[in-house]
């Protein structure tokens, strides 16, 4: 009993567990951006199928993976201030002479960035999730009009993101957490490799190639739908359609008194219409 207590409790046995949580959670990220992707499809159709399709979910399966995706934040998190606590505790005093030790910004700043990365996670839950901070988002609805759902009204995610991040606050505190991550994932993804004998001197750097251009791609996958509802609420370029979305919103959610708020996206098949009659030379 005594060496499972000393097992469970050693620093390499922490930092397997931080491994394998943040492999999953590494992996959960790539997944949930490229479903976020989907609010570029140009129209609310593919968004809001996929939102209904995950939440429609076997609730077993569903709420599983929820349940486990969150244990693996906690544990991963827990284990990470367990760490730095335990290497505090290792070298009370500071030495006389400090030898500078080769490392990354983003290795000194592992758990900031982590701090960071966990207070996102829970606003954000909050925010699109549970919908507590914008409650009448869930109001929102809208009617299918072609594919496996055609004629069923389903949540419009379309339209709560793009509502979400015309708030420029709420839009930038977003960007600003997606870099949090990349950072993160900077240092993160490849110790992940060292912490369970994958990574040697041969393919070290080959293996901070790799977790740069992951963190790359997921601050940038994720950063796009904010970006792109902050320009068309700014700019001429209606890479959303931001201000029609905000226009209609505005003036139906105050009459609306706790009843459904439907977009009207007939505006968009003009648009495709107008697109085809007049392509660009």
């Amino acid at each position: 009993m005594s060496n499972l207590t000393k097992t469970l409790s050693s620093s390499l046995f922490k930092k397997y567990v931080m491994a394998i949580t943040g492999f999953a959670l590494a992996a959960f990220l790539l997944i949930h951006m490229l479903g976020n992707l989907q609010v570029l499809e140009g129209g609310p159709h593919a968004i809001n199928a996929y939102a209904n399709f995950l939440q429609t979910l076997p609730w077993e399966f569903l709420w599983g993976f929820r349940l486990g995706l969150a244990l693996c934040l906690v544990i991963h998190f827990a284990t990470a201030y367990l760490l730095v606590i335990e290497n505090k505790k290792a070298r009370p005093q500071t030495y006389a002479v400090k030898k500078s030790v080769v490392s990354s910004a983003a290795a000194k700043t592992m758990i900031y960035t982590g701090t960071v990365i966990l207070l996102f996670a829970i606003v954000h839950i909050l925010h699109y999730t549970v919908l507590c901070l914008n409650p009448e988002f869930k109001s929102l609805e809208w009617v299918c009009h072609s594919g496996m759902y055609e004629g069923k009204t389903l949540h419009d995610v379309y339209a709560m993101v793009i509502l979400g991040f015309s708030n420029t606050w709420v839009a930038l505190a977003y960007i600003v957490a997606m870099f949090a991550i990349g950072f993160h994932l900077v240092h993160a993804v490849s110790s992940m490799f060292q912490s369970v004998g994958l990574r040697d001197e041969q393919v070290r750097y080959k293996l901070n190639a790799v977790a740069v251009i992951y963190a790359v791609v997921i601050f940038g996958g994720f950063s796009i739908a904010p970006l792109s509802v902050l320009i068309s609420k700014y700019t001429p370029c209606q890479i959303l359609p931001v201000k029609e979305v905000v226009k209609q919103y505005n003036a139906k959610a105050p009459k609306a008194n706790g009843k459904a708020i439907f977009v009207d996206y007939k505006f968009l098949e003009c648009k495709k219409a107008c697109d085809k009659a007049n392509p660009a030379k």
